[in-house]
């Protein structure tokens, strides 16, 4: 008796080391959300806005005037094709995907620092159809995005943006 008994004991205390190291393994802090990025694709044209598609909608005024502040981002119109917001990860990569369910457009960022409510660094790499076209390190500014001006798409350009995302609220 006193043989199953310990060996009852040693099962129960073997199972509840593998729980606890189970739940440590998921509290892994290099996991932990340290803020948000939004990547946003548009497309800029001097020709008929109207080829991007139906779905697409025009981009409103500050988006407008900030692309337009930037000499080589000027056309005559503007639509937003796509968007995507994903966490960023204290120790770990993350992925955007604007246009899903495509993957012709992916941004692949981490962080290269601690951010703060001011600024942020990042690794970024823009992936477009499958392969990788740029790698940078940037510093995304509050709420100033990096505008990175993609290939010729149906006789205008995409233009990507990349910027940190308001924090979501609990509770909300």
């Amino acid at each position: 008796m006193m043989n199953r008994r310990h060996w009852m004991l040693a099962a129960a205390a073997a199972f509840a080391a593998v729980l606890a190291g189970h739940a440590a393994a998921q509290d892994d802090p290099g996991k932990a959300s340290v803020g948000r990025v939004s990547v946003t694709v548009y497309y800029g044209t001097d020709g008929d806005p109207k080829v991007a598609g139906e779905k697409t909608v025009a981009v409103n005024k500050e988006t407008e005037k900030r692309l337009r502040a930037e000499e080589r981002l000027r056309f005559k119109s503007y639509r937003l094709l796509g968007q995507d917001v994903q966490p960023l990860l204290r120790s770990y990569e993350s992925w955007a995907e604007p246009l899903k369910p495509s993957d012709e457009v992916l941004v692949r960022f981490e962080a290269r620092s601690v951010p703060t409510k001011e600024m942020t660094g990042l690794d970024l790499d823009l992936w477009l159809a499958r392969k990788k076209i740029l790698k940078t390190d940037v510093r995304l500014e509050g709420n100033r995005p990096l505008f990175i001006l993609g290939p010729e798409w149906r006789g205008g350009r995409l233009i990507i943006s990349v910027a940190l995302a308001p924090k979501v609220k609990k509770g909300s």
